[in-house]
């Protein structure tokens, strides 16, 4: 989120997520690579049984055979292509993880009142128009803590003005009700 470049010194940033996000994809690859050792088993098995027959030659464990060196290719391919899809998958729920969790981190110092934080992604990161808004509202959060604090100041200086013109000519009900605002200007200032 700050303006230089910079390499994640962490692989799992949201574990959770990433775990299910890496397993959900290597289940997908695993349940495909078993379909289609399925399906060639079951198309080619027929026709190995059917020429063996028929040119009366003993092929003994064709079936066999065959479903083994499926199973080895489709084990080889799964295994390939999980690694892959590992690696791929974590570069992206980095992209999608890494900012989630720098918008966690700043939802919680926005929610203890630092409204000077910087919403900032790096340039291929997911999530930047919601980086935009984020910046945005708190730009506004500012904007309006800033404006409540002028108009509290104001009214400080008018209460005071009004204490230092006339302190005997106000009654005590009126030197009530300005401290009464004085003290309310003092938790206003405070939010």
């Amino acid at each position: 989120m700050n303006n230089t470049e910079s390499k994640r010194s962490r692989v799992f940033i949201k574990k959770a997520f990433q775990g299910r996000f890496i397993l959900g994809v290597f289940a997908l690859i695993l349940l495909a690579g078993l379909c289609s050792a399925l399906l060639i088993y079951w198309m080619t098995g027929g026709d190995l049984q059917a020429q063996a027959q028929s040119a009366h030659v003993s092929i003994v464990n064709a079936a066999e055979r065959l479903g083994v060196s499926i199973l080895i290719g489709n084990v080889v391919a799964i295994l390939l292509a999980g690694g892959i899809a590992v690696g791929g998958v974590l570069y992206a729920s980095h992209k999608i993880a890494g900012p989630l969790y720098r918008f966690e981190t700043l939802c919680r110092e926005v929610g203890n009142g630092n409204l000077d934080t910087v919403t900032q992604l790096r340039e291929n990161d997911q999530l930047q128009e919601l980086a935009g808004a984020f910046s945005d509202m708190v730009g506004k959060l500012r904007g309006s803590r800033e404006q409540r604090l002028h108009l509290i100041a104001e009214q400080r200086r008018q209460i005071e003005r009004c204490v230092a013109e006339n302190p005997e000519t106000l009654s005590k009900s009126q030197q009530d009700a300005l401290a009464s605002l004085a003290k309310l200007a003092d938790e206003l200032e405070k939010l």
